[in-house]
């Protein structure tokens, strides 16, 4: 009898839900704002990090960093999509890998497939694109992020 009084409190305590903790509140913002921009919502994309974000990218010049970096990154995306003749962009992700967090900045890494088009023909590259958030007044926003993957293949 004794040994069920002691193990009912703890059952009770393992059968709990868990709650959100900061890294899986960034986690969502990350997913979010790739879900947003796969839909085609820019402004979404770009509000969702800082001026300054630090990207880091497979097209040249590879890296964008300070005032108007996300902007210059959109620019010089459509700009090698169009001369490489892609279209239908897209970054499909699954569950996080890492998700760690101190409550005020965030380390978030996703498996990725970046899907698109090449001259009529469905292509994919499997990487993983890695963020750097930090907490704002509005929510978690990106601070700056990579992608690393494999050269895409048709599909």
């Amino acid at each position: 009898m004794r040994l069920t009084a002691l193990l009912l409190p703890i059952s009770l305590l393992m059968a709990a839900p868990a709650e959100a903790g900061p890294a899986d509140d960034a986690a969502a913002a990350v997913t979010n704002v790739l879900d947003r921009f796969n839909a085609g919502d820019v402004n979404a994309f770009l509000q969702a990090h800082q001026d300054n974000a630090a990207i880091v990218d497979e097209f040249a010049p590879f890296a964008w960093s300070g005032a108007g970096s996300v902007q210059r990154w959109l620019s010089d995306y459509g700009r090698d999509a169009q001369a490489r003749g892609i279209s239908g962009g897209r970054v499909d992700y699954s569950a996080p890998i890492q998700a760690n967090s101190d409550g005020t900045t965030a380390y978030i890494v996703l498996p990725t497939v970046y899907r698109f088009v090449q001259r009529g023909t469905r292509m994919a590259g499997r990487g993983s694109m890695t963020f750097l958030m930090t907490r704002a007044d509005s929510g978690w926003r990106i601070a700056g992020w990579t992608y690393s993957g494999a050269t895409p293949t048709p599909e």
